[in-house]
């Protein structure tokens, strides 16, 4: 479970991390419609979903890291890491939203 977790976490910042390039920046003028079929998530930066899924899981994850390293101890370096993403992902989502 853990394993699963460090990949969805580090599937959702990079993914976070796209659409915060891309999203509401009208510098990028190249084929817009191209860039949507290939990656959605200009759309979902666009219209705000993308940040509450962030902050959704960011939540999620915080809990169950805080609670799996207050019963087992930092000894086990997935929660550690886990901790380390979701902190960045709700970083990324709050970024999301303000702009």
């Amino acid at each position: 479970m853990d394993l699963f977790l460090v990949y969805f976490f580090i599937f959702l910042n990079i993914f976070a991390l796209l659409g915060l390039l891309f999203g509401n920046n009208k510098k990028n003028q190249f084929n817009e419609k191209k860039f949507y079929r290939i990656c959605p998530c200009k759309r979902m930066a666009e219209n705000g979903s993308l940040s509450t899924i962030c902050m959704y899981c960011a939540i999620g994850g915080f809990f169950y890291s805080m609670l799996s390293i207050g019963l087992i101890g930092f000894g086990n370096w997935a929660l550690n890491v886990i901790l380390i993403l979701t902190l960045s992902s709700a970083f990324l989502g709050w970024k999301l939203k303000l702009d």
